[in-house]
């Protein structure tokens, strides 16, 4: 790939997705022994859970150290380099295996098992197929990330500054569960955690030193100054959340209450579309435009008409747009390749057309709303099967102001 694609200065999440090329998809799908539609979810799945992993590891100072090594020893470019031919068998492929499961350790630690299980549940594969698509796809991110820092003329904890920019976008893409394996414990949407100061750091890399010890008169009141962070942090998330971001809390392990603006009250699935636009729209620090792709919005064989179970996917967006009325969205139409490329383009752009009537029907403005039909182009599956054509008849939302 172009020296280009590294140096625009563009989400390393977009840009490590962009490799999941239906080839590559293909392959990977033979060499698992698994469904291209199965694969394609599990590596869609992974990307953004090793990078979050990522981003945990590069929260410290530590961390950053650990990352400089990754990029300056690992030689995690020569995955990127035969990005095409990875999951094809023989050498190239053994090789960044045997590179990609002690990566995962670094990255995940103890949470590797759990987390390879919870990608395996997701992408509907066993976790023999998770565990050798997650080997695979973690040198190929870290080689990504290696080969922009050096386009860019980042150092590591430059880059790992441009990874943490980015740290709500990769949570949103997460996959339900993922965050609460990787942060220890129950994911609230619209908050953050207060960033750690640069005196914390200090105090956790001292405190890790063997031997080291606080002298008596630094024990006596650092409980009470912790307390005291912990209270400000508390005070500054719930602001934020009352302020600007929907506050989720968590019902079961797949559903989330959410409060919009406004105090209307959503059940979605967590990493729905519903859920992510939620979160992003809420985010005063994240910026359009953004791409959504609706994870439960199907439409009968050839019509407009959407699926019975489809239609609730529709009315909750549209409580969240309505909650958020400066945000400007376009609903972007794509069909299988059944039929002529002419009629489906006409086919995609009566689809959206049908979405956003029934988005104005529900009391969004028609002014916040542009359609467009690309019929059969960008196809995210494989046509030779129903549930790949099935996942190409899809409708995608742009985020294009908020």
């Amino acid at each position: 790939m172009a020296a280009s694609q590294y140096l625009r200065h563009g989400s390393i999440l977009e840009t490590v997705k962009s490799y999941l090329t239906p080839d590559l998809v293909r392959n990977a799908s033979s060499m698992v022994g698994e469904s291209e539609s199965s694969t394609r979810r599990t590596l869609t799945g992974a990307v953004p859970t090793v990078l979050s992993g990522l981003t945990n590891m590069v929260s410290s100072r530590e961390g950053v150290s650990t990352f400089s090594g990754l990029l300056r020893e690992g030689n995690y470019g020569s995955a990127v380099d035969n990005s095409s031919n990875l999951f094809s068998g023989g050498g190239v492929t053994q090789g960044v295996m045997n590179a990609g499961r002690p990566l995962l350790g670094k990255i995940f630690g103890d949470n590797s098992s759990a987390v390879t299980n919870a990608i395996a549940k997701h992408g509907g594969v066993s976790a023999s197929s998770a565990g050798s698509l997650m080997a695979m796809a973690a040198p190929l991110i870290v080689g990504i990330m290696g080969k922009r820092a050096t386009a860019q003329g980042l150092d590591a904890s430059g880059l790992a500054n441009s990874l943490m920019s980015e740290k709500s976008e990769i949570a949103s893409a997460l996959p339900s569960g993922i965050g609460n394996i990787l942060s220890g414990g129950p994911r609230i949407v619209g908050t953050e955690a207060p960033r750690t100061s640069s005196s914390d750091r200090v105090y956790e890399t001292n405190r890790t030193n063997v031997g080291y010890e606080r002298p008596a008169s630094s024990r006596s009141w650092l409980p009470l100054l912790l307390i005291g962070l912990v209270a400000l942090g508390l005070i500054w998330a719930f602001m934020r959340a009352r302020n600007s971001a929907p506050n989720v809390s968590q019902i079961s392990t797949t559903l989330s209450n959410i409060t919009l603006p406004g105090g209307v009250n959503l059940s979605v699935p967590q990493g729905s579309i519903n859920y992510n636009l939620a979160r992003f729209l809420g985010d005063n620090t994240a910026q359009a435009p953004k791409n959504f792709v609706f994870d439960h919005l199907n439409f009968e064989s050839a019509t407009t008409q959407l699926t019975g179970d489809s239609t609730k996917t529709v009315n909750d967006l549209a409580q969240v747009l309505k909650a958020y009325p400066s945000a400007q969205v376009q609903l972007v139409g794509f069909t299988d390749n059944t039929g002529t490329p002419d009629a489906n383009v006409t086919l995609s752009t009566n689809r959206a057309d049908a979405v956003k009537a029934m988005l104005v029907n529900q009391g969004v403005g028609a002014e916040r709303i542009t359609t467009q039909g690309l019929g059969q182009d960008r196809p995210v599956a494989s046509n030779d099967t129903d549930e790949g054509r099935a996942q190409n008849r899809r409708i995608e939302l742009n985020v294009t102001s908020k």
